[in-house]
């Protein structure tokens, strides 16, 4: 039996589910002066007259990490970079960073070493500073150096929390992995109250199942992994709707899939039934970082999205006020909209017709404005898929494979899911043309998307055979080589033995393994090949555990 949790902009969804079956479902307000008690509230509605015993584990999909750096909630990070020579960064990151000496070059040789009493004077400066972030260009290839001004800064300044730019990502991208570095620090603080807060709402009802997060890939890790790497669980809830829609809808071909809540609408795009990723990594406040994560877009449109007119034009979003007044909110919105048009049927009907006469121009009747408002709010939908076609067939080509097989996204259906994607999916597939899916429990498909989100993990190995080495850089590794002979097929054996060896450590069992990046080349010296570099990247697929019906079978 899976609970799952989703935190969203307006409500806390939980629902049970057992052998793919929806066995209950609950929405509670979500407060955002404190999260958890609507955590708390969705999960005690949702287990009344189950037990609790019976529950095999709990994924929560909060937004704890995206509001702490939208309310700026997080704190002031050491950032200390070993950049060597190139290009300077300084004013691409978050916060003023301390440069280093010491240089590990693009083989991971030592060219020169870190200097000690550098790292003691950002240390003094950066005094009362409590959590710190340190990385290196190449660190990837021998996190030596990051190893030894980590050991420098906890003996010196002791802080609470450190992150090192080669733990967080294995990728070559030294400016993503120092900013997934900071903000890891940076929200691991307020992340950790949250954590220890679950944690205890749990002991007093009695679940002693296991704990995950959603992470913004798809995948979950156990929350006490979460809370040494926080930053993977921004974006979870745009990825709790993918997973939702995986497990509801099952797309096939070429899809663009609608998460439309009560406050945003996030926008996904499939291709052969598989949501398309991001290509180098999530951007994180406008700063670019090595977070996989699913390739997303956001619009201010959903169903209690503000609704009024400016300049004499009708305009929807993004600022919500509060609900519908047809429910006793204090100005028109999309849903009062939707249930005039007869798309829903919550609240006061009366009411709902009442705000849409207060934007009504000249003699329009309340049907006639309901009709205008939803067009609008899908116009902005319609116009943000076409931007993010756009964008896609802009992105620069990095592999051959791309040249020949890439193609623009052409979707083909809409599905819709989330509370006002009955009211507005259609509308969008319409203006594209398209089909349209609903599911019956589109309402709560991102909670169902994190209760059967497999856990995931991945290891990145580099191998250098000329200098007889190998790095894992997510474990810190950096190890000869077990045989002279080495080959690519060897590199992912020896990856997924790693792999296998993080899962054991993180309590993640091992299910379907994919490849995310394989290459190997030769390295010539004297017209004599010398040796191979050989970089494979594997991953704990991210998925379903099954799909998903109403009690009584899929």
């Amino acid at each position: 039996m899976l609970l799952g949790i989703d935190v969203g902009g307006t409500f806390t969804d939980a629902v049970i589910i057992e052998e793919g079956r929806l066995l209950a479902q609950a929405k509670a307000p979500t407060l955002h002066h404190d999260l958890l008690d609507g955590v708390l509230a969705a999960m005690d509605q949702v287990l009344a007259g189950i037990d609790a015993s019976r529950l095999a584990r709990v994924a929560l999909s909060t937004t704890i990490v995206t509001n702490a750096l939208v309310e700026g909630k997080t704190e002031r990070v050491g950032l200390l970079l070993l950049p060597g020579p190139g290009m300077d960064i300084s004013a691409l990151v978050p916060e003023k960073p301390y440069i280093l000496s010491g240089y590990i070059d693009h083989r991971g040789r030592e060219t020169a070493k870190p200097v000690g009493d550098e790292v003691a004077r950002a240390c003094l400066e950066l005094n009362g500073t409590a959590v710190f972030a340190v990385a290196g260009k190449f660190a990837v290839r021998n996190p030596s150096h990051e190893k030894s001004v980590a050991d420098w800064v906890r003996q010196q300044a002791r802080p609470d929390f450190l992150t090192t730019g080669a733990a967080v990502s294995g990728e070559l991208n030294f400016l993503r992995r120092a900013n997934s570095a900071y903000f890891n620090s940076a929200v691991w603080r307020h992340f950790g109250r949250f954590a220890a807060a679950v944690r205890q709402a749990m002991i007093k009802r009695g679940i002693n199942a296991p704990l995950y997060v959603l992470k913004a890939d798809g995948g979950t890790m156990p929350l006490a992994a979460a809370e040494s790497m926080p930053v993977e669980a921004v974006f979870t809830g745009p990825a709790a709707s993918v997973l939702g829609v995986m497990s509801l809808a099952a797309p096939t071909g070429e899809t663009v899939s609608l998460d439309i809540g009560g406050t945003t609408t996030d926008i996904a795009l499939w291709r052969d039934g598989v949501p398309l990723v991001a290509g180098r990594g999530a951007k994180i406040a406008g700063y670019p970082t090595a977070v996989r994560s699913f390739w997303l877009q956001s619009v201010g449109v959903g169903g209690d999205s503000l609704v009024r007119r400016e300049a004499g034009k009708l305009v929807v979003g993004p600022m919500r006020l509060g609900p519908a007044m047809a429910v006793g909110g204090p100005s028109p919105t999309v849903a009062d909209a939707m249930i005039v048009a007869g798309l829903a049927s919550f609240g006061d009907a009366v009411l709902a017709a009442q705000a849409m006469r207060q934007i009504a121009d000249g003699d329009e009747t309340p049907a006639q404005v309901a009709k205008n408002v939803l067009a609008v709010a899908a116009d902005k939908i319609f116009a943000a898929i076409v931007q993010m076609i756009a964008e896609r067939v802009a992105e620069p080509v990095y592999r051959v494979e791309d040249v020949v097989h890439g193609r623009p996204p052409n979707p083909g259906s809409v599905i819709g899911v989330g509370g006002a994607a009955a009211g507005l999916a259609p509308l969008v597939a319409e203006r594209l043309g398209v089909s349209c899916i609903v599911p019956p429990e589109a309402a709560v498909a991102n909670a169902i998307g994190a209760a059967v989100a497999r856990p995931t993990l991945e290891v990145t190995l580099r191998v250098d055979t000329d200098q007889g080495y190998y790095t894992i850089a997510e474990m810190g590794l950096r190890e000869s080589l077990p045989q002279k002979r080495f080959g690519l097929n060897d590199a992912r054996e020896l990856a997924g033995r790693h792999l296998a060896q993080r899962a054991a450590q993180a309590g993640i069992s091992v299910t379907a393994v994919e490849t995310v990046f394989a290459e190997e080349f030769n390295m010539v010296r004297g017209f004599t090949t010398t040796g191979k570099i050989i970089t494979c990247r594997l991953q704990i697929k991210p998925g379903v555990f099954s799909a998903t019906g109403s009690e009584g079978g899929v």
